[in-house]
């Protein structure tokens, strides 16, 4: 005779121990440049600590030194994450585009417009306001971002006086400069001093005034 105590069902069975989620290492320290990105521009640099840090990102402060020797190291992975990619892609869009000099040009500013005005836009004006503290870090921006960029809008006044699309450019330098300080500035004074402005424009009518403006500028 069978007993229900001799019988295993799939009920006795204990339960199986909980899956821990195993994270690789370049997922934590993508998590931590996430973090820090999200910190960094609501607190600003300085008032944020590692601590914070590897708090919002789930890991001990010691395990953050694993990926960065500190948080100037850190602050530099930021601004690569948050820049770097859409500045790759605005490098690959002018090296292959096939049309008008003037539609390039409006489909650049439009890629810039797009990345400002996403969740790292703000890393532009963090840079700006910690520049005079951390130099090491401006230094690092202007030789990975900034003149990345500057040669990107210089790459399409080139092409499009080579085109004889534009005018002739006596020094392409200053001119790239003119171009793309407005842009920042208008980012920065968007985060800033443009919520108390009622007069502050309009992101549609900040960008289609500035490529206008550009664009007659640039006339043969």
């Amino acid at each position: 005779m069978i007993t229900d105590q001799s019988v295993n069902t799939v009920d006795d069975k204990p339960p199986a121990a909980p899956t821990r989620r195993l994270r690789r290492p370049e997922d934590r320290a993508r998590e931590l440049v996430e973090a820090a990105t999200r910190l960094f521009v609501e607190r600003g640099f300085a008032a944020t600590k590692l601590d914070d840090v590897a708090r919002a990102a789930g890991v001990s402060k010691g395990l953050t030194y694993n990926y960065f020797r500190g948080k100037d190291a850190l602050f530099k992975a930021v601004i690569g994450a948050a820049i770097l990619g859409p500045l790759g892609d605005g490098e690959q869009i002018v090296a292959s585009f096939d049309g008008p000099s003037k539609a390039l040009l409006r489909i650049v500013l439009e890629q810039f417009r797009v990345f400002e005005e996403g969740p790292a836009g703000g890393v532009l004006k963090l840079v700006v306001s910690e520049a005079g503290n951390f130099p090491d870090v401006a230094r690092y921006f202007m030789d990975e971002v900034d003149r990345r960029g500057r040669d990107l809008f210089a790459a399409i006044l080139r092409r499009g006086v080579e085109r004889g699309e534009f005018r002739a450019i006596a020094d392409i330098q200053a001119t790239v400069i003119v171009m793309i300080s407005p842009l920042s500035m208008y980012s920065i004074w968007k985060r800033s001093l443009g919520p108390h402005d009622p007069d502050c424009l309009t992101p549609d009518a900040f960008y289609a005034t500035h490529a206008e403006f550009i664009l007659r500028g640039l006339r043969p």
